[in-house]
């Protein structure tokens, strides 16, 4: 159980109840992670909290999807680690910052797994290899990525959310998966412009 605090359609200081129905959702960007909730956010409740029964926030109200722009019951909420990361960086930089890795990539289908001879769909295939932190730690297009820095890629969404959320400079190790075999690379992120 959530509850959605704000000044929905100009009344002040409301509060909504209802559930989180669906966590990690995407509306528009790359590194979205959006709570999923059907308490009534509407139209100024942007920016209020969303609470759990603890009393804890979880999350900052966001948007809504609706056909007539008053709530249906699918409204989102920015989760509150991805926040907190926001506003550190605000505090310390005056802007955003995202590690960038410097890779086109796709996800691993099927089809492709199975022609490269691995034993299922994952990871993230490295398509093109443009000059910085990749092209320089020696990634080569047709590389798989498997993991990045200890954490699993399951496909490009995680990758680049995962990228995106690593400190700007700082070393990592990814395993790619090359001719048959894995090979640990060590890269040192740039910053995402």
């Amino acid at each position: 159980w959530v509850i959605a605090m704000g000044n929905p359609l100009g009344q002040g200081c409301a509060l909504s109840a209802g559930i989180v129905s669906a966590r990690n959702r995407e509306l528009s960007g790359s590194y979205d992670d959006y709570i999923q909730t059907d308490a009534a956010i509407n139209r100024g409740n942007s920016g209020g909290p969303l609470f759990n029964m603890d009393g804890s926030v979880v999350g900052v109200n966001t948007a809504i999807l609706s056909p007539n722009g008053g709530s249906i019951g699918i409204g989102f909420s920015m989760a509150s680690n991805v926040v907190s990361k926001v506003v550190k960086q605000l505090k310390e930089f005056g802007e955003t910052r995202r590690g960038w890795l410097g890779v086109r990539i796709q996800d691993v289908t099927s089809d492709v797994a199975e022609a490269m001879g691995m034993d299922k769909a994952k990871g993230a295939l490295v398509t093109d290899v443009p000059e910085g932190p990749a092209q320089e730690a020696g990634m080569l297009a047709g590389d798989v990525i498997l993991s990045f820095d200890g954490n699993d890629v399951e496909d490009t969404r995680s990758l680049v959310r995962t990228v995106g959320n690593t400190e700007v400079g700082k070393t990592v190790r990814v395993i790619v998966y090359r001719e048959g075999k894995t090979e640990t690379l060590k890269v040192t992120l740039g910053r995402r412009e």
